[in-house]
């Protein structure tokens, strides 16, 4: 298995515990802020297999990177690693046996937040249950990666739920003043998350003096071990380079620094650019005339089968995850030579497989008739959702009685 960490420091601490996973880790992967020095990073030298540098500006956000980190593991699993994150001595112990399983794909456990010290944890909700992915398979056809706030690897069925610790250390480590600044932050950012009772997630995860209500749980003995080895590494002397440091004057990046505009093409939410909407789109006919796509009924829901080619430079990502869909509209002329009235548009169509530039492949979609009978104008195109449509759609003309 690989282990993959993304870090801006203390350099310590993560050697720290990424050392807890060395035992059990076929490599490791860390990457860190290309604004440290070469110096710097000695303390991950002989616990990691790779130091990566990457630039990391003031709107770091760490989900943006975690496609690009898990494209240079090259392990059959991911174990995901943040520098704020303590494994407990049941996970360590488990990962070669959930590795050895071949019908899961992804692995989530309890996250416990330690506070207000290190030997307990905040036992109610929302800190408990609190789900972290800890373990994904390495494979392109399971891999399910979002942007979003507190997204990052999501789960993917086959996927099980296991109670083996983690122990988050924010509320810990970090005074008031620089958690209410991460709740800000968080907060700014497009997608932020909500509990189900409408409190902003961020806020009250970062802030349990102000939120939390009930007694908290011991942590065990063996897990306080792991705790006392990972808390005791000597960070005096660290730099911590988030993002309220990127406005400093700045500094020489380390040479191989990997820039944002590269790790930002990996992330499957960034925006597209205008050579992203080229394709070519068919409708696959059928073989006798009362399968054919007209005439129909009105309000009539029928399903057709379209062959899409891939002809732009972005890949179209299963299950909407770049918000590409392919997806029917209806018009109506109003007399010769007319301008198309829209009537409206029919249900969206996920790609049930990545579509790479250059791919061809045969896709469902729903055509749902308009209410009123009369002559139509139907186009078979692709959108990306709330952006645009490709334009470059296949049309019919369709008679709906």
């Amino acid at each position: 298995m690989s282990v993959c960490c993304l870090t801006a420091g203390p350099l310590h601490r993560v050697a720290a515990i990424l050392s807890l996973y060395r035992p059990f880790a076929w490599e490791i992967v860390c990457a860190v802020n290309g604004r440290f020095r070469r110096d710097e990073l000695l303390c991950l030298a002989n616990v990691a297999d790779e130091v990566v540098p990457c630039e990391m500006g003031a709107d770091f956000n760490p989900e943006h990177y975690r496609a690009w980190l898990y494209g240079r593991c090259r392990g059959d699993w991911v174990v995901t690693v943040d520098s704020d994150e303590v494994p407990s001595a049941f996970l360590l112990e488990a990962l070669p046996r959930l590795a050895a399983r071949r019908d899961v794909v992804t692995y989530l456990s309890t996250c416990r937040w330690l506070y207000p010290d290190r030997s307990r944890w905040l036992d109610e909700y929302p800190w408990e249950p609190s789900w972290k992915m800890v373990m994904a398979r390495n494979d392109p056809a399971t891999l399910h990666i979002r942007g979003g706030v507190h997204e990052g690897v999501m789960a993917v069925e086959p996927y099980r739920f296991v109670e083996l610790p983690v122990y988050h250390l924010s509320c810990l480590i970090l005074p008031v003043e620089a958690r209410r600044r991460k709740v800000e932050f968080y907060d700014g950012l497009e997608g932020n998350q909500l509990l189900e009772d409408g409190r902003r997630l961020s806020q009250v995860f970062y802030l349990p003096e102000e939120h939390s209500e009930h007694p908290q749980a011991l942590v065990p003995r063996e897990d306080l071990e792991l705790l006392d080895r990972v808390l005791s590494a000597e960070v005096g002397h660290d730099r911590v380079l988030e993002r309220e440091t990127a406005s400093e004057a700045p500094g020489e990046l380390l040479p191989g620094t990997v820039p944002y505009a590269e790790i930002a093409a990996t992330w499957p939410e960034h925006p597209l650019g205008p050579g992203a909407y080229r394709a070519r789109v068919e409708l696959r006919r059928a073989r006798t005339p009362r399968r054919e796509l007209s005439p129909m009924l009105a309000g009539e829901v029928r399903p057709l089968m379209a062959r899409v080619g891939n002809e732009g430079d972005e890949p179209w990502l299963r299950s909407g995850r770049n918000r590409i869909y392919l997806a029917t509209r209806w018009f109506k002329s109003e007399g010769a030579g007319a301008r198309r009235v829209p009537v409206g548009e029919g249900p969206r169509s996920a790609f049930a497989s990545d579509v790479l530039p250059g791919d061809e492949v045969l896709q469902p979609v729903v055509a749902e008739a308009p209410a009123e009978s009369g002559r139509y104008l139907l186009v078979v195109d692709l959108v990306e959702e709330g952006v645009r449509w490709f334009g470059c759609g296949v049309e019919a003309e369709v008679e709906v009685r």
